[in-house]
């Protein structure tokens, strides 16, 4: 039994949702920042609409950005490592992992504390429901939490669906619509990004995408009575946390 509970103990909380604050709480995540021709107007966006956001960062982007990493916490919104190039980790080896989180990590530390626990979102969420990543996580950030979602807006690939200016205001209603009539709205995690890394180039209409995309979650959740906090770490995760993967 002793040995069941220790390799219990490497599974990580899977977080989708705001545990410990209102019902009429939700928590706006945004991936792959920081792009200094969008970053600054989310966050007037942010400020405007008085909500906190959750990043998670992008190390080769946040290199030679930190005055626009120093905005973010001066703000209060919270930060957490995303990586350092955006490759699956979970498919690397765990040494790289560790590497590239370290990496990250140092470079927002020098902005911020460390947060603890930590809150982790690897790249593509790679890796949540492998045995391996919980450990490796573990013995990187003892404590640590994996920030899932509840809900996506599906901006990664925007910029592919919706090609030009006209399609794209119509396709963006229509996600965000989506989002804000979900059943299960009021408390979720929700997931966004900052000109989503893929292969097509950031800037232009990437970049409008992206602004225009949070402006319009943003209304809609105050339009409904919700404003965004920042994802917090479980006080005290229990047993089930660890294991919902669905």
């Amino acid at each position: 039994m002793a040995a069941l509970s220790f390799s219990f103990g490497y599974w990580r909380p899977i977080l989708r949702e705001v545990w410990d604050g209102d019902s009429d709480q939700v928590a706006v995540t945004i991936d792959d920042a920081p792009c200094r021709d969008t970053t600054p107007y989310l966050l007037d966006c942010l400020d405007q609409y008085g909500a906190k956001a959750t990043f998670f960062i992008s190390g080769f982007r946040a290199q030679g950005n930190e005055d626009i990493l120093e905005a973010i916490a001066a703000a209060g919104h919270a930060m957490y490592a995303h990586g350092w190039d955006h490759v699956r980790l979970d498919r690397e080896p765990m040494t790289r992992l560790k590497a590239d989180m370290s990496r990250c990590e140092a470079l927002l530390s020098s902005l911020r504390p460390t947060p603890k626990p930590y809150l982790v979102r690897l790249p593509y969420n790679g890796g949540y429901r492998n045995a391996r990543i919980h450990r490796a996580l573990a013995e990187w950030s003892p404590g640590c939490q994996i920030a899932h979602w509840r809900l996506s807006v599906e901006d990664h690939d925007f910029a592919k669906r919706f090609p030009a200016r006209s399609e794209s205001a119509v396709g963006i209603d229509g996600e965000v619509v989506r989002v804000l009539s979900h059943r299960q709205l009021r408390r979720s995690i929700i997931l966004l990004h900052d000109q989503p890394i893929n292969e097509l180039p950031d800037g232009g209409h990437k970049a409008w995408l992206t602004i225009e995309t949070l402006r319009r979650l943003l209304k809609g959740l105050s339009r409904l009575g919700l404003r965004s906090v920042p994802v917090k770490p479980l006080a005290k995760p229990s047993l089930l946390s660890r294991f919902v993967f669905v």
